[in-house]
C-alpha cells in the first residue's frame, strides 16, 4: 500500500486516517516478504532476532515472544483476521490470539493457488461480525490485527475499480483495500470504539513494479519493495503532523506497547516511536533488511542491507551503496565514493550477521511443495516425500503432503497420513477437516460423519465441520440433514456466505426456486459482489424468461472475476441461445482456458461453432467432448453429420 506521493492512488481513508493522526514520511519493512516481515511486526525483532526467513519453511520459534501473548497477558481480548497463506496459523503467527480467522476460501482462478488468499471485503466482513458489542468507556480493551492481501500480483480489482484502473491495475487494488479499511474503520465508529482506539496502518512490503527490473517483490532490498506507509492516529496523538523519523517495522510493537501503558519488554530490538508522534526530536535508528529468497529459490546470493536516513548499503557478490538524499531511486552506486561511509555500515552489518539467529527451522525443499500442493500435487510429491526422507516426523510435511495426496486423487494415501497425525495426537482441527473431505471423496462416508461430527463436538464455535458434513450428508442423498448442518453453521455464524450458498444450492436442485433465489439475494445483501451468488441469480433469471436480466449478471460475475469458469460458460450459453453465438465463442473459450475442460462447455462450443458455420471449429470441439464422454449418442449423430459420415 502507498499514499500521498502517487496521483494515480486513490486512498482517501489512508488520508483521512493522516489527517487526523500522524504520516512518518520514510517508514520501512525489513524483509521483502509477507511472512518473516510480519514477523518483524509481531515481535518487535529483526528476522536475525526471530529466525524466521522466509516465507514458507519456517515457524516462529517457540520462545520468541509476540505481540499477542503481550496483550492477552495484560487483560486484552486479542483477534487476528488474515487474508494470504503465508501468515497461516502453521507458521505460528497464531500464538496468542483467542480468534485466528485464517479461513482462506478455495477461489477459482487456477492462476491461484487454492487457499492462497481471502479478497478484503471477505476479510472485513469477519471483522466486522467480531467486533464487541457498543460499549461504554472502561470495558475489555482488544488488540486487533487485521491483514489484507490483495495488493499481490496477479493484480485484478474487482468491479468499476478494474475499468477506472485498467491502465495500473495495482493502484485499483491498493485502492479496494483502502475503501475495505474505511468499512472497518466505519464498523469501530459505529461500535463507540475508534474515539478509544489507537489504529495503526502499515505494510508488510511494496512492489517493485519493474524498478530494477523486478516485477514484484523478493528478489531484492531496494526501497521500491522495503518502503512502506506508517501512520498512526487514535487518543492523544496529535492530527495532520508528518514525522521526518525514519520508522521501522520492528517499532509498531513496542509504540503500541507504550501507548497501551504496557512495558516494553527488553528483549525488543525495535523502539517506542512515541517521541516523534508527540513532536519531539528523535533521532534515527539504522535499520537491517535481508532476502534469502534469491537463495532459496535460485540459488543465487542473499541480500543483506543496513540502512541510516541518509545512506543504505547492501552486502552483495557486487555491494552497493546508496546516498538516499540525493538518490532515493537507488540507481547509483557511491560505494567508490563513500569509502568510508560503506566501510562503517559494513562493520556494523557483519556485527549484526555475526550473532546466531533462532532456531526458526528452514525445512529443504518444503516452500515448493506446499505452493505446489493443490496446481502441481505430483511435483509436490516428489519434494515432500524427501523431505520426510530426511525427517519423518515435519509436521508440515505430513500436512503439506496430504494435501497433495487429495490434489492428486490418491485419497487412500492422504487419509493413511492424516490416520498417523491422528494416532499420534497431532490431528488440527483443519486436519480433521483435511481427513473428512478425503474419507468423503473415498466414499467412506460413515467415516466421514464420525470424524466431522467429532471434530464439530469439540471445536462448537468452528462452522468449517458443519459445512464439510453438510457435503458429506449430499453424498449420502440426505439433503434434510445437509440442510440442518447448514442452518447450524448459521447459528453460529449469522449470514455465513457459504452456509447461505448450500442452502440456495439444495433448494435449486430440489426445484424451489423462489427459496434458492432468496438465498442467493441474502448473499448479495451482504456482499453485492459475490460472482458465484451473481451466476446463481442469473441462471434462475434464464429459467424464469428474464435473460436480458441473467445475461447482465453473468457479465457482471465476469467483470468481478473474469476468470470464473462457472459464470464464463453461463454467460457464453445464455448468449448463444438468444440469438448471439459470435459473441458466445469467446466466453466459451474463456471458460475452457479457466477451468475444467467439461463436455458441457465443449459441446456448447461446438454447437455455437457450427450455428456459425465453421464446421472444422465444431468437429474439434465435439471430438474433444466424446473423448471425455464417449456415452454421447447426439453428440456422436451430430459430429458424424458435420463429416459426412452414417451416425
Amino acid at each position: 500500500m502507498y499514499s500521498f506521493e502517487s496521483h494515480g492512488a486513490a486512498t482517501p481513508t489512508l488520508d483521512g486516517l493522516a489527517a487526523r493522526g500522524v504520516r512518518f514520511a520514510t517508514a520501512v519493512a525489513h524483509v521483502p516478504l509477507t511472512g518473516p516481515s510480519h514477523a518483524c511486526v509481531l515481535t518487535g525483532l529483526t528476522p536475525l532476532g526471530h529466525g524466521f526467513r522466509d516465507n514458507g519453511g519456517f515457524a516462529l520459534p517457540p520462545a520468541v515472544k509476540t505481540a499477542a501473548e503481550d496483550f492477552r497477558q495484560a487483560g486484552y481480548r486479542t483477534a487476528a483476521f488474515v487474508s494470504g497463506f503465508p501468515l497461516d496459523r502453521r507458521f505460528g503467527f497464531d500464538r496468542g490470539f483467542e480468534t485466528y480467522d485464517d479461513h482462506l476460501p478455495k477461489g477459482n482462478d487456477r492462476r491461484r493457488t487454492p487457499y492462497v488468499e481471502r479478497f478484503a471485503d471477505a476479510t472485513t466482513d469477519a471483522v466486522l461480525r467480531w467486533l464487541p458489542a457498543p460499549t461504554a468507556a472502561g470495558g475489555t480493551p482488544f488488540f486487533l490485527w487485521v491483514h489484507y492481501y490483495d495488493p499481490h500480483a496477479p493484480y485484478e480489482p474487482p468491479g468499476d475499480l478494474a475499468e477506472r484502473f485498467r491502465a495500473v491495475p495495482y493502484d485499483g487494488e491498493i485502492a479496494f483495500v483502502d475503501a475495505q479499511l474505511g468499512r472497518l474503520l466505519r464498523g469501530l465508529e459505529e461500535k463507540g470504539a475508534l474515539a478509544r482506539t489507537v489504529v495503526l496502518a502499515t505494510a508488510d512490503h511494496g512492489e517493485s513494479l519493474g524498478e530494477h527490473g523486478e516485477g514484484t517483490h523478493g528478489l531484492f532490498v531496494y526501497d521500491a519493495t522495503l518502503r512502506v506507509p506508517w501512520i498512526v492516529a487514535g487518543p492523544g496523538i496529535a492530527a495532520g503532523r508528518v514525522a521526518d523519523t525514519v520508522a521501522r517495522g520492528i517499532d509498531v510493537l513496542p509504540t503500541l506497547l507504550d501507548y497501551s501503558g504496557l512495558p516494553i519488554p527488553p528483549a525488543i530490538e525495535g523502539r517506542s516511536l512515541r517521541p516523534a508522534l508527540e513532536g519531539r526530536e528523535m533521532s534515527d535508528a539504522p535499520a537491517y533488511a535481508e532476502t534469502l529468497y534469491p537463495e532459496r529459490e535460485f540459488g543465487w546470493a542473499p541480500l543483506h542491507a543496513l540502512r541510516t536516513a541518509r545512506f543504505k548499503l547492501i552486502e552483495a557478490p557486487r555491494p552497493e551503496l546508496y546516498d538516499l538524499a540525493a538518490d532515493a531511486k537507488e540507481t547509483t552506486n557511491r560505494l567508490g565514493e563513500q569509502g568510508a561511509q560503506a566501510e562503517e555500515l559494513r562493520r556494523k552489518l557483519a556485527l549484526a550477521l555475526s550473532r546466531p539467529a533462532p532456531a526458526a527451522r528452514l525445512m529443504p525443499r518444503i516452500n515448493r511443495g506446499m505452493s505446489l500442493a493443490r496446481t502441481d500435487p505430483a511435483t509436490a510429491i516428489r519434494d515432500l516425500t524427501s523431505v520426510l526422507a530426511e525427517d519423518p516426523g515435519l509436521l508440515m510435511a505430513r500436512r503439506t503432503i496430504a494435501v497433495a495426496y487429495e490434489s492428486a486423487g490418491q485419497h487412500a494415501r492422504a487419509i493413511e497420513v492424516l490416520r498417523g497425525l491422528e494416532k499420534e495426537g497431532e490431528l488440527t482441527v483443519e486436519d480433521a477437516i483435511v481427513l473428512g473431505d478425503n474419507l468423503r471423496f473415498a466414499d467412506h462416508l460413515p467415516e466421514a460423519v464420525e470424524v466431522l461430527q467429532r471434530t464439530a463436538r469439540e471445536n462448537p464455535k468452528f462452522p468449517q465441520p458443519w459445512l464439510s458434513l453438510a457435503e458429506v450428508h449430499i453424498k449420502q442423498g440426505k439433503n434434510a440433514e445437509a440442510a440442518a448442518a447448514y442452518e447450524h453453521v448459521l447459528a453460529l455464524v449469522p449470514d455465513h456466505i457459504e452456509a447461505l450458498r448450500g442452502l440456495g444450492d439444495l433448494a435449486f436442485l430440489e426445484g424451489r426456486l423462489e427459496a434458492a433465489a432468496a438465498r442467493y439475494g441474502r448473499i448479495l445483501e451482504i456482499d453485492p459482489a459475490d460472482a458465484g451468488a451473481m451466476t446463481k441469480m442469473g441462471v434462475l433469471r434464464m429459467r424464469a424468461g428474464r435473460a436480458d436480466e441473467a445475461i447482465a449478471l453473468f457479465r457482471k460475475a465476469v467483470d468481478r472475476e473474469p476468470a470464473n469458469a462457472e459464470a464464463l460458460l453461463y454467460l457464453a450459453g445464455a448468449l448463444s441461445s438468444t440469438g448471439h453465438p459470435a459473441d458466445a465463442v469467446p466466453y466459451f473459450e474463456r471458460a475452457l482456458a479457466a477451468g475444467p475442460r467439461t463436455t458441457m462447455a465443449l459441446n456448447g462450443l461446438g454447437l455455437t461453432k457450427l450455428a456459425l458455420g465453421d464446421h472444422t471449429g465444431a468437429a474439434a470441439a465435439l471430438s474433444e467432448s466424446l473423448r471425455l464422454d464417449p456415452q454421447q449418442p447426439d453428440v456422436a449423430r451430430t459430429l458424424a453429420e458435420i463429416r459426412g459420415g452414417p451416425s
